[in-house]
């Protein structure tokens, strides 16, 4: 087998993520520009540090799994290497992140004027406490999780966008919301997800706005229209005056040997190239939310995306 990849490349790339000076250096050579733009018409105090600033710290926290104060000290060690004489204090950072809106942060992660976009979308939980599982077996804690749904580029492996949801909500409903900002800010050809976001709703979304879509129905499913309709005669459904009817000579093994194939075929097995992004994502920030309350973990974990971006993909 041919394998193409530049391992050079790569083994430097991992050993940069282990510098804090990959996420310190261009934060700093644009922080008079950010500053610039930050202040214009600002109402009170100028700021001191800007945005970028407070993320690269935020990032060094995060990647190094170390608190407030460490991290600091980090910034400190970098910005002062750099004959810069003023630096954050591990308070600043911490009330400029619990400062920032959700919204600012996700459209920091989402790509602007793409054309043709393949996206893949899809769903991961993540641990929204680190008790261990010493805990949960000897004292029989549940264990609390937040689901990250996250849409991506096929192309880059970049975040487009991300919702954060408590665990007990359906993957159909995030569809749109995640698709939606997207397909407004581009173009996107195609949107490739597995059978959890199969709906009606969000078929006929992707039909209005005449994006391709692989997206596998429920082997059982008996509604179906125009795209919905045209994937379930993937799996030898027969239709009659506008009704969805299961050919009663197709076994259910059948009917899932014809969605394999439509599978192999189609190209939806792209769609394991989001699994690498997770692995990634959770490779390099750990499987939990270190933040206390539920506004802050959403933050966190859009704030990781952003980084994700900005560094990692």
């Amino acid at each position: 087998m041919n394998d193409s990849r530049n391992w050079k490349d790569i083994n430097m790339r991992l050993i940069n993520r282990g510098r804090p000076s990959t996420y310190l250096k261009p934060a700093l050579a644009n922080q008079d520009g950010d500053l610039s733009e930050m202040n214009l018409k600002k109402m009170g105090k100028p700021y001191s540090f800007s945005n970028m600033l407070i993320i690269a710290a935020f990032a060094v926290k995060s990647v190094f799994k170390i608190g407030y104060r460490e991290a600091a000290g980090n910034v400190k060690d970098f910005l002062e290497s750099a004959g810069v004489k003023l630096y954050p204090d591990f308070r600043t950072v911490q009330w400029r992140v619990s400062k920032m809106e959700k919204g600012g942060i996700k459209f920091r992660v989402r790509q602007r004027g793409e054309s043709n976009l393949a996206v893949i979308i899809d769903m991961s939980g993540v641990k929204s406490e680190n008790d261990g599982e010493y805990r949960t077996v000897k004292y029989g804690k549940i264990k609390v999780w937040k689901e990250i749904h996250v849409a991506i580029d096929k192309t880059t492996h970049k975040i487009l966008n991300m919702e954060v949801t408590e665990n007990d909500i359906r993957d159909t409903k995030e569809f749109i919301p995640l698709l939606e900002p997207i397909v407004t800010e581009n173009h996107v050809d195609t949107v490739i997800t597995d059978g959890g976001y199969d709906s009606e709703e969000n078929f006929e979304y992707c039909d209005d706005n005449n994006i391709k879509t692989l997206m596998p129905v429920h082997i059982n499913a008996v509604k179906g229209r125009h795209k919905r309709k045209r994937i379930q005669e993937q799996l030898g459904y027969v239709f009659e005056r506008g009704f969805t009817k299961r050919n009663l000579h197709l076994t259910k093994e059948i009917r899932r040997q014809n969605q394999d194939n439509w599978k192999k075929t189609s190209g939806y097995h792209s769609r394991s190239l989001v699994e690498t992004v997770f692995s990634v994502f959770k490779g390099t920030f750990g499987e939990y939310a270190f933040s206390n309350n539920k506004e802050m973990k959403e933050k966190e974990l859009l704030l990781k995306a952003v980084i994700y971006n900005e560094f990692l993909a």
